[in-house]
């Protein structure tokens, strides 16, 4: 029986593994196979480095692999929005004290926002305080 997918994050996800959590993400549940179809053209991987990013995923905890004939089918056990959340969380303590302001900061002073980006964080800060 697959698990559901959980709260607490698992170990630390490296960004190749993250490209195949986004696949899962997307799909809820696919093959080496189908992931491969979705990364390896870009990446420039074969279906063995996949199959070895999913290992891995799996040891971490982040991923179910359940059997299916001579397959696996590979879901998520984490919820895109609370890995985000946490890795947000670590950036934030790890490079600005903690402190969200300061990040924001740091990206209006190296004119990393747009007007765009401006205008949905101005908006978004609206709402918050309503």
């Amino acid at each position: 029986m697959a698990e559901k997918p959980r709260t607490s994050g698992p170990d630390r996800i490296s960004e190749a593994e993250h490209a195949v959590m986004e696949v899962l993400w997307n799909s809820g549940t696919a093959t080496a196979a189908e992931v491969c179809e979705a990364v390896c053209k870009a990446r420039d991987w074969s279906q063995a480095t996949v199959k070895t990013l999913l290992s891995r995923l799996v040891q971490k905890r982040a991923v179910d692999a359940r059997p299916d004939g001579r397959r696996y089918l590979y879901s998520p056990l984490i919820a895109r929005a609370d890995y985000v959340g946490g890795e947000s969380r670590r950036l934030v303590d790890r490079l600005f004290g903690g402190r969200a302001a300061s990040l924001v900061a740091h990206l209006a002073e190296t004119e990393a926002l747009t007007n765009e980006d401006l205008g949905e964080i101005e908006a978004l800060l609206r709402e918050l305080k309503r």
